[in-house]
């Protein structure tokens, strides 16, 4: 983060402390609307079709999941499930589902939509597999009583019912023929939410606004404060920001308008900037090389196109300073699995161009080696004007750059279904522990046609893959943190993505609003306590 943003975010933070010291002590307001706004808009309104962040930030309000999260760190507490027992062997987790719960259709929630989830969300979700691939049986002797056996301990089990990750749905949502032909992800209760939520949908008008009214039967009494939550539909960075300014939007979350905004809009008194809320994110960027294809397949290739990109130069300029160089798949702020010796990654094109003619790659008609697709995230100006950049750099080294833009909907296809690209920009989370984030992305099991934010790399090695089995068997220690260290080291010398930027996700919001910050995952929860005044 550069200096002035991070001035101006701990000025307003010190002033927004100053200025709603007084509403602490005060009563939460029933009523109002909470107007945000983020691009693109979700394909979906569940995360088992796509874990996109527009689709986490707008299901989450409809679903729950069995534990609740309080604190940056993400300490678990009764949700659905009133409360939970563990083996001491750590292989059997027994959940007490709470009584009264209903579905937004009027019907009960049983313990047979909890197993109906787990199944789904285990086929599905792309962090399914590393949640519960260990899972032996699923047991439910009545209708409040979830029984979870594991063949093996996940140290992270209870982590795995947060709502964007294990979205608890109803049984009866999904007809039989949908799951027998594996339709689930086009299955009308994806535009269509049946929830236990504090919100549920009112109306989605594509392009326009999607609008979640109070759920009347909600199982918190009282709860939740407000009546309506508006996202608004807004493709252009530049109206997001005057939307914002002039009241029509509350809350742009997770640098959902252009940086450069964020430190305009920062600046007046009327706002809260600030990037808590996502520390049990841990947000990578990198480009996405389709190990498919050549001459990306070639790791002296993939090895120039790092030497070739400034990373320090993409967080001031491109970023705003909303970020740090990556130094690899884990950021650095996690203090138990980041391997501190890893040095910076080098800014070198001289030596690019070395390696490449080394490689035989000589520079042929218009200083041109070869060519190669680029798609970006389409998730605004600036991952437009960051591809442009790289475009702009690997010209110098001879690569020529063909830049092509797709809507959401298209680039998860080309990129999860067709696998039909050279590199893509893209970006991941680590979650609370890395092998919820790390190795969906790198393990070679995962690799399905179609499941989305998965590895469509096409990156397999035995060796990874086995380090990333042990890490996820195995307690924090000093034999998990070796594995961790190796398989760092070696996704850093395999390059099989070109690792960037870790991302700083920075939330702004008119100080009207009061209770947003609750926990480690703040845009990814259900807003039940948040108020307007």
């Amino acid at each position: 983060m550069s200096i002035a943003l991070r001035s101006i975010i701990l000025a307003i933070t010190a002033i927004a402390l100053l200025a709603t010291a007084p509403v602490k002590a005060a009563e939460p307001k029933r009523g109002g609307t909470l107007t945000y706004t983020y691009h693109p808009e979700p394909t979906a309104l569940s995360t088992l079709a796509t874990t996109a962040v527009p689709v986490a930030i707008a299901s989450t309000k409809i679903y729950e999941s069995l534990l609740e999260y309080e604190g940056p760190g993400l300490n678990p507490k009764p949700g659905l499930a009133e409360s939970w027992m563990v083996s001491p062997d750590n292989l059997t987790y027994t959940f007490k589902l709470r009584k009264g719960v209903k579905w937004h259709d009027g019907k009960p929630f049983t313990s047979a939509d909890v197993k109906a989830s787990v199944d789904l969300v285990l086929n599905y979700h792309s962090r399914g597999k590393t949640y519960f691939s260990k899972v032996a049986a699923i047991e439910t002797p009545d209708v409040h009583t979830v029984v979870m056996k594991l063949k093996a301990p996940v140290p992270y089990f209870l982590r795995a019912f947060q709502p964007s990750e294990t979205p608890i749905m109803p049984k009866h949502g999904f007809t039989e023929q949908e799951i027998a032909e594996k339709q689930v992800r086009k299955a009308k209760i994806m535009s269509n939410p049946i929830g236990t939520g504090p919100f549920k949908l009112k109306e989605w008008k594509k392009g326009s606004h999607i609008i979640f009214e109070r759920n009347p039967d909600y199982w918190k009494p009282g709860k939740p404060y407000l009546d309506q939550i508006v996202l608004r539909v807004l493709p252009d960075g530049a109206a997001r920001a005057i939307g914002l300014e002039k009241g029509e939007v509350d809350l742009a979350p997770m640098t959902a308008i252009p940086p450069a905004e964020i430190q305009r809009l920062g600046k007046l008194p009327n706002f809260v900037v600030s990037q808590d809320g996502s520390e049990g994110l841990g947000p990578i960027m990198w480009l996405e090389v389709n190990l498919r294809q050549k001459p990306v397949s070639d790791l002296r290739v993939r090895e120039a196109i790092s030497l070739a990109i400034d990373r320090k130069k993409l967080v001031d300029v491109i970023w705003y300073g909303l970020g740090k160089p990556a130094r690899g798949p884990i950021v650095s702020g996690n203090p138990n699995h980041f391997d501190s010796t890893l040095p910076a990654f080098e800014y070198n094109p001289q030596k690019a161009n070395k390696i490449l003619d080394d490689a035989g790659y000589k520079r042929g008609a218009g200083g041109v080696r070869f060519k190669l697709t680029q798609n970006f995230l389409p998730y605004g100006e600036e991952w437009v004007r960051q591809a442009e950049y790289i475009r702009q750099e690997l010209g110098k080294i001879g690569i020529q750059v063909e830049t092509q833009s797709l809507d959401m909907g298209g680039w998860l296809k080309r990129i999860y279904t067709d696998w039909d690209y050279d590199y893509t920009s893209n970006f991941t989370h680590n979650y609370s522990d890395p092998t919820i984030g790390v190795q969906r992305a790198f393990i070679s099991s995962n690799i399905r046609k179609g499941a989305t934010f998965s590895n469509s790399m096409n990156y397999a090695n035995p060796k990874v893959d086995e380090l990333l089995s042990k890490a996820a068997a195995i307690p924090d220690g000093p034999d998990r943190k070796k594995a961790w260290d190796d398989v760092q080291k070696t996704l850093r010398a395999e390059l099989p993505v070109i690792f960037l930027i870790e991302i700083g996700h920075t939330h702004i919001w008119s100080k009207r609003v009061h209770g947003l910050i609750v926990n480690g995952i703040s845009m990814y929860w259900n807003w039940d306590s948040v108020w307007v005044e």
